[in-house]
């Protein structure tokens, strides 16, 4: 089969999407199909969507190609006779964030902006043939504010990772871009209320918005500096992979996440627990409580308390970092189901 893979990407920012579109257009090569993979630029700002959303609407791929799989908004506007989305999110701040992160005025003019968002939306939703969509959250908000219905398919990781688990280490691993509402300040706080001498590695690229240079300073202030290691770059892969796997638990605390996140996946791999908090959204889906992380309030003190509880608890720590196989089972979160799902 010949297939099309569309997303949006924003110019030398790299992010789930853009990793997505990548491991897909690989996982369908591996099984015979054949691919054009077309990551399309477009800025986030507000004053420059509609005339990029435009251009999307004129981008006209029918006639070619067996069909076309539309990822990330506002990449499924382009044309197409069979259009498949795998919609991962959408434009959030004129959505459920409207009242809370709203990225346009409150006045007729961003109503209006608002407006051409979810017409837009509606009839991109209305062309396809099908819809997916990488987590309840996303398939539940669908639901409510466009009434479509979608089947949710968790995206894996990429095909052919090898990673040797090692022992458990006397360290938590954090690892995400660097953003306020990845919550890395938390983690650091909840440092401050531990009782055993686990440590931290924090570890990810952020904007130049000055939430690094605060998690940095709190680390100062609470005198942390000898159990708190922050690798404020670009992790390269084999260093991710070596810090992963020798960790004691990694810890990924986002607030209000639309999907999983591939840390969990990532810790699966290198059977490692994932810590998270019970505001932490679409990671809910992977991890249970007790199975294969611990899901805790999220306030410094419940953190440091299943901190200590891992530090001091090896074998709970390996028994969780061994669930991750069974629930991975039991979310169909594999390739050959992916590709499956989306080429019947």
């Amino acid at each position: 089969m010949k297939i099309i893979i569309v997303t949006s990407m924003v110019p030398f920012v790299e992010g789930g999407a853009e990793s997505l579109a990548t491991w897909l257009s690989d996982a369908l090569e591996r099984r015979g199909h054949e691919v054009d993979l077309f990551p399309i630029p477009v800025q986030g700002q507000t004053d420059l969507l509609p005339g990029q959303m435009v251009g999307l609407r004129s981008m006209d791929f029918t006639g070619m190609g067996d069909r076309l799989i539309a990822i990330r908004t506002p990449s499924y506007l382009v044309r197409h006779h069979h259009k498949i989305l795998w919609f991962i999110h959408h434009h959030r701040p004129s959505y459920d964030l409207w009242d809370e992160y709203r990225d346009v005025p409150n006045d007729p003019d961003g109503w209006e902006f608002r407006r051409m968002m979810f017409a837009s939306d509606e009839v991109a939703l209305a062309e396809a043939k099908q819809i997916f969509t990488n987590s309840a959250r996303v398939r539940d908000r669908l639901r409510h504010y466009n009434g479509v219905d979608a089947e949710v398919l968790y995206p894996p990781l990429p095909e052919g990772l090898d990673v040797t688990p090692g022992p458990y280490g006397d360290y938590l691993f954090s690892i995400s871009r660097i953003q306020q509402h990845k919550q890395q300040l938390l983690t650091v706080e909840a440092m401050a209320h531990t009782e055993t001498p686990v440590r931290l590695v924090l570890a990810g690229r952020g904007a130049n918005d000055g939430y690094a240079e605060q998690i940095e300073r709190r680390v100062r202030e609470l005198g942390l500096t000898d159990r708190v290691t922050f690798h404020h770059e670009r992790v390269p892969d084999e260093k991710k992979w070596s810090l992963m796997s020798g960790a004691l638990a990694s810890v990924y605390l986002p607030r209000e996440e639309d999907s999983y996140g591939y840390v969990g996946l990532e810790s699966a791999l290198a059977r490692r627990p994932l810590v998270t908090a019970t505001d932490s959204g679409g990671v809910l889906e992977l991890v249970r409580d007790g199975v294969n992380g611990l899901v805790t309030a999220p306030q410094p003190e419940a953190l440091a308390q299943a901190f200590d509880r891992l530090y001091r608890d090896r074998e709970l720590a390996a028994r969780l970092g061994a669930g991750h196989d069974q629930r991975l089972r039991e979310m169909n979160i594999d390739w050959d189901h992916v590709v499956e799902r989306l080429v019947s």
